[in-house]
């Protein structure tokens, strides 16, 4: 096994409020594996899609939204807001289960020609859930994504999954990215809220899209223009959050 899978086994669930030891422990694990320039993990920076939340199908994303440069989202929506400047989250998700779908690279014509060339050479993606186990507090990392530039293109196909239900643990998410340059791998980590809670993206139905650098949305930005000049700073994973039905 390379030392890249096993350096997500060493993963944890980060967030503002709980930055100290959790962060110091991600630290730890990553400057044993990859040297003392990897060990600064930082908060990942989403942005959210206004008004995605009324889309029908978040599974299977409308043009508007896969193709902004070309169509608008309906009534005229289409842009990119902080996702921890937006209201509180949705209530109405407590105690659901979610249904996380990754869709990959965002947006399209980063992957396209010359612009290929500013990409990240491997990004890894987790999800990171609450421990079944009530004696380990440790979240567990599912290993969502992934991509690799080289020795040859190859991104992870879009992959959707369940988060379960907990009224009190949200999904926690942990990128980590190797830059185009071949420098020092960057890793960012981060979890959704319902509350006020500073920097922290609130959660609730609609498509985000998780920054591959940190700060990528510390503003906002027109996601037509997003789309037509794709700025390698705001390169991002396309990733939609639904409630699923209770079972009965």
């Amino acid at each position: 096994m390379s030392i890249q899978l096993r350096r997500r086994e060493f993963v944890a669930y980060g967030s503002l409020a709980l930055l100290s030891p959790l962060v110091a422990e991600v630290a730890r694990a990553e400057e044993a594996l990859f040297g003392a320039a990897a060990a600064g993990v930082r908060l990942a920076s989403l942005g959210y899609i206004e008004e995605t939340e009324g889309l029908g199908n978040l599974r299977k994303l409308p043009r508007a939204v896969r193709n902004p440069a070309a169509a608008r989202l309906a009534g005229g929506a289409g842009t990119v807001v902080p996702a921890h400047t937006l209201p509180l989250g949705d209530t109405e998700l407590i105690g659901r289960p979610l249904r996380l779908t990754v869709h990959g690279l965002y947006p399209g014509a980063a992957l396209r020609g010359a612009a290929r060339r500013k990409l990240p050479l491997a990004v890894d993606f987790d999800v990171l859930f609450p421990s079944p186990d009530p004696a380990l507090d440790k979240p567990i990392p599912y290993y969502a994504w992934s991509f690799r530039r080289r020795p040859g293109w190859n991104p992870s196909p879009p992959v959707s999954f369940v988060f379960p239900v907990d009224w009190y643990v949200y999904p926690g998410l942990a990128v980590r990215v190797v830059p185009a340059n071949g420098g020092s791998p960057v890793v960012m980590q981060v979890r959704f809220t319902l509350d006020d809670e500073t920097g922290l993206p609130r959660l609730r139905r609609g498509v985000y899209l998780v920054g591959l650098v940190p700060d990528a949305w510390r503003d906002g930005m027109d996601l037509a223009e997003l789309a037509a000049k794709a700025p390698a700073s705001r390169l991002s994973l396309l990733l939609s959050i639904d409630s699923e039905p209770l079972a009965e």
